[in-house]
């Protein structure tokens, strides 16, 4: 009998050695009422760009989670690693334009979970819902 031929896989760390990411939940206000996903992660990631450079900029693991961006409330939550949150929200407070429209974005909230921020700051309790 052939024996049988394993593929090897990487091992996943266990959670206690993995990087520690926040949840910043944020909301935006802009002349215009509607605000498009692509519009405002182009300006993040251009606004992060300007102030830390790309290598500063890929340190810190910034992902728009786009299921939970909503364009009619202009709210939405991003993750981050744990240590460059200042960083992240100081690149968010240099945003001035979105798309076509002058905007800011005002940060509503940070924690550790998708759960908490959903239940606490952006008012869900079920993410089913969204």
């Amino acid at each position: 009998m052939p024996e049988e031929k394993r593929e090897s896989q990487p091992k996943i760390l266990p959670s206690s050695m993995r990087p520690k990411s926040r949840y910043i939940v944020f909301e935006i206000i802009s002349e215009n009422p509607v605000i498009e996903y692509k519009d405002f992660v182009d300006a993040l990631w251009t606004s992060l760009l300007n102030l830390v450079g790309e290598l500063g900029a890929s340190e810190t693991q910034l992902r728009v989670i786009k299921n939970l961006y909503d364009e009619k409330m202009q709210r939405g939550i991003l993750k981050c690693k744990n240590d460059v949150i200042e960083l992240v929200r100081a690149s968010m407070t240099t945003i001035i334009m979105i798309g076509e429209s002058r905007s800011i974005v005002k940060i509503t909230g940070v924690t550790g979970t998708i759960k908490t921020a959903t239940n606490k700051y952006l008012g869900m309790r079920d993410l089913r819902s969204f």
